[in-house]
């Protein structure tokens, strides 16, 4: 699948405190995503992403308050597996090791072009297909098969309807994430509205057939493996 098409479905937090270039970047980025949110600094950011879960975050460097290294830490500490990107001004090499040594994915140098983006973007799926499993684990005698979408209990395979395969592939793809409602309904129904009670359904189902404690809801949030 194409960047641009794989780009519909995701999500991307901008952190920048200059209004211009927040709304010239924003404004670049809504051509491409399916939401793009975006912070004054990094406390709104913070707040931002505990509200919204992107799945790629794009934060300045230096900004009032709270800047770019001080959000990463304090990412780190909630467990955030979105994809960071910096963008900033500074050029100096001492920022740039800091910014590999806290985990940064990508650093790009303001101003920034479409072709640079791009480039962080293909990095971001690259990254993620290598990252995803070939089988995730719920127990000793519990897994899911991503290659073959099947639900194996005691090297059998459990049957599943295409809804239920659609939303454990859905949170198989990333262990460490909550999936929110939304992305939830647009992965697994697609275009289809669906209400939350649907949802509800399914994840009841699936805990019938696999089991209570596996599949986690974060009130107001969404879902996510254990």
């Amino acid at each position: 699948m194409q960047t641009l098409e794989r780009l519909k479905n995701k999500t991307i937090l901008l952190v920048e405190d200059e209004k211009v270039i927040r709304e010239n970047i924003a404004s670049m980025l809504k051509f491409f995503f399916k939401e793009v949110y975006t912070a004054i600094d990094g406390y709104d950011g913070l707040d931002k992403y505990e509200n919204y879960l992107p799945d790629i975050i794009m934060t300045d460097l230096k900004m009032p308050n709270m800047g770019g290294f001080e959000l990463i830490k304090e990412l780190e500490k909630r467990a955030c597996s979105s994809y960071t990107i910096i963008v900033s001004a500074h050029t100096d090499t001492e920022l740039l090791l800091e910014a590999i040594n806290k985990g940064v994915n990508r650093y790009l140098i303001k101003p920034i072009t479409e072709d640079e983006l791009f480039e962080a973007f293909n990095a971001y799926f690259e990254k993620l297909d290598k990252s995803i499993p070939q089988s995730v684990e719920l127990e000793s005698n519990i897994y899911f098969d991503l290659n073959k979408n099947q639900m194996i209990i005691d090297n059998e395979e459990l049957h599943l309807n295409k809804k239920e395969t659609q939303f454990m592939k859905l949170l198989c793809s990333d262990i460490n994430k909550t999936f929110s409602y939304e992305e939830i309904e647009y992965q697994v129904w697609g275009s289809d509205s669906m209400s939350l009670s649907a949802i509800r359904s399914v994840v009841r189902d699936l805990r019938k057939k696999i089991g209570q404690d596996y599949i986690i809801n974060i009130s107001g949030v969404g879902y996510r493996l254990r």
